[in-house]
């Protein structure tokens, strides 16, 4: 299985914390469980960190079979309505979120 794997870096707005992963699950979610292909998604919120550690706010991971599953879901009309609603949900979000692909094992 391949994770597709989203990075927030950055910080939210002071105040807004609550309302903007309120904006994240009624409005994201749905679609990102929505692509072509997906097996799984998690958002994950940062509630807490190491000193030190890069401030990240969320994480997104969307599971797919394979390299072709994703391949086809990023081609999808779905793909460039999330980007835009994104960049929507994102306005009280400061930073840059970035994208990687991993391959997944359960080791438990």
């Amino acid at each position: 299985m391949l994770t597709r794997v989203a990075i927030y870096e950055g910080s939210i707005e002071p105040g807004t914390e609550d309302a903007f992963f309120r904006d994240v699950a009624a409005r994201l979610e749905p679609v990102w469980r929505s692509f072509p292909n997906v097996l799984d998604v998690r958002v994950q919120r940062v509630t807490e960190a190491d000193r030190g550690a890069i401030p990240i706010v969320m994480v997104l991971e969307m599971d797919f079979a394979d390299m072709a599953a994703i391949e086809s879901s990023l081609a999808s009309d779905i793909k460039t309505r999330s980007h835009a609603l994104t960049l929507e949900v994102l306005k009280p979000f400061s930073g840059r979120f970035f994208h990687y692909i991993a391959e997944s094992r359960s080791v438990s």
